[in-house]
């Protein structure tokens, strides 16, 4: 009896697209072409690296490679210090291309930046006022709430917005806690 009559070759591409994303979810994203994930190279020669204190154990360095690109990461086999060393090389790329923009192209990008924060807030409040208008008049709660839904949305969206265009006009763009302080000091429409 043929397999294609039971699913077969449905259910192998399933499992194989269930297999990728599983290693996609668990595994950190390739900080060369953000397309791949970095899979770690157990059944390669291992390399020890130097402890940091006297005393200290040495720790094993493997190497990960992207599935999608040559990209070659060493690390050790805990996924959090893969992902922070992956995080820290995409930061220094990051900052390599955007670090010294000159004050007339960093206005450029927060002025854009801005203009999409103020048009998500507007959408925003016109959401939220049409939602509480309906709710006012007795729509059902099944119509009014999509509409308080994507208020909310675009309020995220627009903070989002607004945060990125302080952070670009002010330059902290590769600070951390940087958006707690924003949170806590400074306005968020802008």
């Amino acid at each position: 009896m043929p397999l294609g009559i039971f699913g077969w070759h449905l259910n192998k591409r399933l499992f194989a697209l269930l297999r990728n994303l599983w290693a996609a979810s668990t595994n950190p994203t390739c900080p060369e072409c953000n397309a791949g994930v970095l899979l770690a190279q157990v059944d390669a020669s291992l390399i020890v690296n130097q402890p940091v204190r006297t005393g200290g154990e040495p720790e094993p360095l493997y190497p990960w490679t992207c599935n999608h690109c040559d990209f070659t990461l060493l690390a050790a086999s805990n996924h959090c210090q893969v992902g922070n060393a992956a995080r820290q090389h995409r930061f220094g790329r990051a900052r390599a291309v955007y670090g010294d923009l000159a004050m007339k192209e960093r206005d450029s990008f927060a002025g854009r930046y801005r203009i999409a924060s103020r048009i998500f807030f507007g959408a925003s409040a016109t959401m939220l006022i049409s939602g509480l208008y309906m709710l006012a008049s007795g729509v059902a709660m099944m119509i009014v709430l999509p509409w308080l839904s994507f208020g909310g949305m675009y309020w995220v969206f627009g903070m989002t917005r607004s945060y990125r265009a302080w952070q670009v006009a002010t330059g902290h763009l590769f600070v951390e806690g940087a958006a707690f302080h924003w949170f806590s000091h400074e306005h968020w429409i802008v």
